[in-house]
């Protein structure tokens, strides 16, 4: 696997290079890129041998759209991907109000921490047609672990988890949901 920069047009990112028919979007948090927990969605992906286009961006609090500026990243990332394949979205927190892109496109997603509080996001996963992994903790106030049982069939809770996602303990529980729900698509 080679790992490369992308230019995505309104953003840059990163190709991590694998099988062309199997692409996956990996779209950022508000801040720090999605990291660390972007990781351990890439990881599971490469190791399989997916090809992952990553936007690397953060949302400025300018006033902006929040839900424009999501679904600009993840078209920006589609568009990037190789034959425009991708089969797979992936957001944390703020690009989670592109539920509605990937039921558009009718792909699958992986949502951490996404924004149940929010209209947008919810609205795009009850659009859905195609699996979505929703990973959320129950310390994060934008989390409704009952809310995203209904929504999903695929729902990873973790104890005590907060909105950054980030203790060590939880982060190779990530991995391996994402792992399993892979590996079912």
């Amino acid at each position: 696997m080679q790992i490369g920069r992308v230019e995505l047009g309104l953003t840059s990112g990163y190709m991590y290079t694998g099988d062309p028919a199997r692409c996956a979007a990996v779209l950022p948090g508000a801040m720090l890129g999605g990291m660390p927990v972007n990781a351990f969605v890439i990881q599971p992906l490469t190791e399989r041998g997916w090809s992952v286009v990553q936007v690397w961006d953060e949302y400025d609090r300018d006033g902006s759209d929040r839900v424009e500026w999501a679904r600009e990243r993840g078209e920006a990332a589609i568009a990037g991907a190789p034959n425009s394949t991708v089969r797979l979205l992936a957001g944390k927190s703020i690009t989670s109000l592109a539920t509605g892109l990937a039921a558009h496109h009718r792909v699958a997603a992986v949502w951490l921490t996404p924004l149940l509080t929010e209209e947008e996001c919810v609205a795009g996963l009850q659009r859905r047609t195609a699996p979505a992994l929703l990973i959320g903790g129950t310390a994060d106030p934008t989390w409704d672990g009952r809310l995203a049982r209904e929504l999903s069939d695929d729902v990873l809770e973790i104890d005590g988890a907060n909105h950054g996602l980030a203790r060590l303990e939880d982060l190779g529980r990530v991995a391996e949901a994402v792992g399993a729900f892979v590996d079912r698509l």
